[in-house]
């Protein structure tokens, strides 16, 4: 068995100090700076209430995909068709998207140039 950790991506809202305001896909949290050079509006990945580190675009998107497919995964599992599964995962991530002010959807940001899935 692997262990894993699981982090968060979220966009910073403000920095005091050590502390960051950030938005989790719309739940506003403070989380303790672990790196230099936070500003607001950057995409960071947050674990155990700490900002571990920025992100690109690119790499939230890879997140957001795979966040996309487990909940898709997880649908089907409860019983969902495969289409439907899809559709409905998308609409919450392209939600989720919208809430970081990512106007483009799920499926748009796929195919830009570096952010292809493998």
């Amino acid at each position: 068995m692997v262990d894993v950790c699981w982090g968060v991506p979220a966009k910073v809202l403000s920095v005091n100090g050590q502390i960051a305001t950030v938005d989790l896909g719309g739940v506003r949290r403070e989380v303790l700076v672990g790196f230099e050079g936070i500003s607001p509006g950057q995409l960071v990945m947050i674990h155990a209430g700490i900002a571990i580190g920025s992100m690109t675009l690119e790499d939230f998107i890879v997140n957001v995909t795979i966040y996309r497919d487990l909940i898709e995964e997880e649908l089907i599992n409860s019983g969902v068709t495969e289409t439907a599964a899809r559709k409905r995962a998308n609409e919450e991530m392209n939600k989720l998207l919208r809430s970081f002010g990512i106007e483009k959807s799920i499926e748009e940001l796929q195919n830009l140039p570096g952010t292809e899935e493998e």
